[in-house]
Formats: C-alpha cells, structure tokens, sequence
C-alpha cells in the first residue's frame, strides 16, 4: 500500500511539474444547445411529457497541459434554457424555463493535424446549479423550485464531444446525459440532457 501510494504521489508531481513547464491558458465559449429532456418513467412505463427545446451558454475555461496532447480543462459558465410541454400529453400551451450556472472539468486529447490546426476529443463530468427555474403559462408563471417546487436545483451531467481548433478558434460539438433525477420527493425519474455547438477563443 505504501509503495503504491508514492507511486501515484510521483505520478501527480510529474504531472504537476509538466504542466507548470507547459503553459496553459484562458478561453471565452459561447454556445447554442438542444435542450433533450428525456421521459418522465415510473415501474419502468416512461411518458413523453416535454417537447425538445433551445439555449444559450456562455462562460470561460481554462487549458492546462498535462503532457503531449492530452489537457484538462475547468470551466465557468452562465446558461438559460426551456422546454415546452408535449401538447400530446398534456393539453396546456406551457413552457420550463430556467437560468443557471455550470461548472464543466473535461479531459481532452488534441491531434495536431498541421501546427495551427488541431483535432480534440474530450470528456468528463459537470455540476449544474439551478438560480431559477419556473414554468411559464401566458402571464402565469410558477417557481419550480423549493418545497412545492418539484425539481431539484442541482444536476451532474457526463458530458463528451468533439471538436476542432484553428489557431486561436475553437468548435466543437458535445452531447451531455443527465445522471441525476431531476424531480424532488417523487419516486418518478426524470433526467435532463442536451447537445450543445459550441465556439470560443483562446488567448
């Protein structure tokens, strides 16, 4: 056990020392995505209860080099979002809409396929806490958070994507999977997840 851990401890110091030596830097990313919220499911029956929707992203990340290629990469962002209800299911002209922060740390690999433009594949998990979230209908509009809410506030989603870098240009495309239920003191499930096109500048 002790050998092993002095292993991982001079593992992470070469880690470190590699990306103290490589310098890493700040990025913007704006990005439009396809809210897919998935099926409300009770005793394995789900019910197609939400139409796709839309949003927005936009926040900052950081790329420290690991060692040649691979990086990880922390991030910041501000999102809103919303849904509609599936009218087949439910007869009411509603929509989710909701605000947010999230807070992405992906692991990616760069292929440099010339020296100003590379090739990235990445992933990893991401924490998204809600600010609000109501359901609007007409002037109406309700929070769906709190006790009476009915949703939780906070998600951890596994996200993966690809994407392409020209000098100091970034696009990528990513999709991300809900892995927590979203509904509070319910013993129905319901995930979020969304597909997301991203583009950004590294300084």
């Amino acid at each position: 056990m002790k050998k092993l851990f002095c292993i991982l401890a001079a593992t992470a110091l070469l880690s470190l020392g590699a990306t103290a030596q490589t310098s890493g830097h700040f990025g913007v990313r704006v990005g439009g995505e396809i809210a897919c919220p998935g099926d409300i499911s009770q005793d394995g029956v789900g019910v197609d209860a939400f139409s796709v929707g839309g949003g927005i992203e936009f926040g900052v990340i950081y790329t420290a080099p690991i060692s040649a290629g691979f990086y990880i990469e922390p991030g910041l962002k501000l999102y809103y979002n919303q849904y509609s209800f599936n009218k087949d299911v439910i007869d009411a002209d509603a929509s989710i809409r909701k605000f947010g922060m999230r807070i992405p740390v992906q692991a990616g690999y760069r292929f440099g396929l010339t020296d100003e433009i590379g090739l990235h594949v990445f992933t990893g998990p991401e924490l998204e806490i809600g600010f609000s979230a109501k359901e609007h209908q007409g002037s109406y509009s309700e929070s769906l958070y709190g006790e009476d809410g009915g949703m939780k506030r906070v998600d951890l989603l596994w996200s993966i994507g690809a994407g392409v870098s020209y000098k100091h240009f970034f696009y990528a495309v990513s999709g991300s999977l809900g892995m927590l239920n979203m509904l509070s003191d319910s013993d129905a499930k319901f995930h979020e997840n969304r597909v997301t096109f991203t583009i950004g500048y590294n300084f």
